[in-house]
This record gives structure tokens, sequence and C-alpha cells, in this order.
């Protein structure tokens, strides 16, 4: 049976009469899409969720959502959000977030370089458009195999391309926390999957160090989110924006 409950779904209330009155704009993939489907335990709340990125879309409050860029490619999603934002979105939306994907990031990926390519992009952003709350959110982590089979692998292999991954993931998140922490505009999405319902953290050790690892109940293939995990996180989402104040300043 899975660890998450209904109770923990609905542990975090919403404030619909704040959140109903947002123009938001979210960007994702495969797992940002787990979470729109997490939404529709909202429905009878009037949340309305759509697929656009129309100008003519934020005229009223909404929850607009769009496939960005291209997995396995994070400087693409980086571009495509800007170029969403700058086309019409940037004037009429309340607030706008994006994500990346775990599979954007490998064993060679240059985590500093990266994260400052975001940085520009959103200070950018956040200059141009002032009035708009640009939000934060981390990336999600993987479950991996552990015990016996995968220690023997790893002393005949080497080096795990999948375990340097996840430290990549987890080097990306912890710039991230370090930067906009602070700010009250950081959803850590990768903590949420990779705390157990009793608080109690996920790890994986690596080369001596604990590495955050997705909690086996919330997944069904290692990476993606289960009906039960997706609709728990997507309510501490929906309850976080509903939380935001109004012309929340970015930092």
């Amino acid at each position: 049976m899975s660890a998450l409950s209904k109770q923990s779904v609905n542990q975090h209330e919403i404030r619909w009469d704040r959140l109903l009155q947002k123009r938001i704009c979210f960007g994702h993939q495969s797992v940002g899409k787990n979470l729109i489907d997490g939404f529709h335990g909202h429905d009878q709340a009037r949340l309305h969720v759509v697929e656009s990125v129309n100008p003519e879309t934020f005229r009223l409050p909404v929850f607009a959502h769009f496939r960005v860029g291209h997995n396995r490619d994070p400087l693409s999603k980086f571009r495509h959000f800007e170029s969403v934002i700058t086309s019409g979105v940037g004037e009429s939306v309340d607030v706008a977030f994006f994500k990346l994907c775990y599979v954007d990031f490998t064993a060679q990926t240059d985590v500093r370089s990266l994260f400052e390519a975001y940085c520009r992009m959103m200070d950018r952003l956040a200059k141009t458009y002032p009035a708009v709350t640009f939000l934060h959110l981390t990336v999600p982590m993987r479950h991996l195999e552990r015990g016996i089979r995968q220690w023997i692998r790893d002393r005949w292999r080497g080096e795990d391309p999948e375990r340097l991954a996840q430290m990549k993931r987890h080097a990306y998140n912890e710039l991230l926390r370090a930067t906009y922490g602070s700010s009250g505009l950081l959803f850590d999405l990768a903590a949420e999957e990779t705390t157990y319902p009793d608080g109690r953290p996920s790890v994986i050790r690596y080369r001596g160090e604990g590495i955050p690892h997705l909690v086996s109940h919330y997944t069904f293939d290692g990476g993606h989110l289960n009906e039960l995990a997706a609709a728990r996180i997507a309510t501490r989402l929906l309850a976080w924006i509903g939380s935001l104040n109004e012309g929340e300043s970015n930092p």
C-alpha cells in the first residue's frame, strides 16, 4: 500500500479566494504534466486549467500551462520560457514559472554554467516585467537502484552515470535554494519528492555523500509521479501559490 494517504493530500489548505483571482503561466514537461493531472481533484473549486500561451488567455484568471522547450536540452527551455513571456504574456500574467526535468541533467552537465544562464534569464525577465511574480522550482529527482546488485555493478563498472547525474541535479537544486530560498518564491519540488510522509529524508550514498532520492512509493517508473503523489504535491503547490501576496517582489 502506498505510503501516502488521502489525509496527507488534503493537509494543506488552499486559499481559493486568492488563487482563483490569479493569472498563472507554467512551463513544464512530463513531471509537470503529473502535477497538472494532480489538479483534477480540485475541479469542484472551478480551477480553470488550460494549455495555452496565447496572451488573450490571460485576460481572465486562469492556470495556463505549456510544454516548454525540449527534454535533454535545458537551454532550449530557458529560451522558450523567455520567448513566451516576451510574446505578450508578460504584460498580462500575474505569476509565471517553469521547471527543468530530471532528464535535463547528465553526468557531464556543467551545473554552474547552467545555473548562471538561468539566473541571467530570470533577472532579465524580472527587470522587464516588475509586476509579474516569477517563481522558481527545484529539479525533480529520480529513484535509483540500490542494494547488493547495484553495489556489484558499481564495483565492476566504476562510475555510475545515473548517480553522477543525480548528484548534478542535487547540486543545481542547492544553488537554487541558496539563491532564491530566502525570497519565499521557491517551491522545493525535489524536497517534496524525497521526503517520506513522516518527515524522514530519502537518500542514497554515493562517493561517501548522501544524495536525495525519490521515494519509491511516489513513483511508478522511477522518475514520474504516481497519481497519489502527484495529487499531494500539486495540492501543496496550489496552496503555496495561493498564499503569495500580490505584487510579491522578485529577488
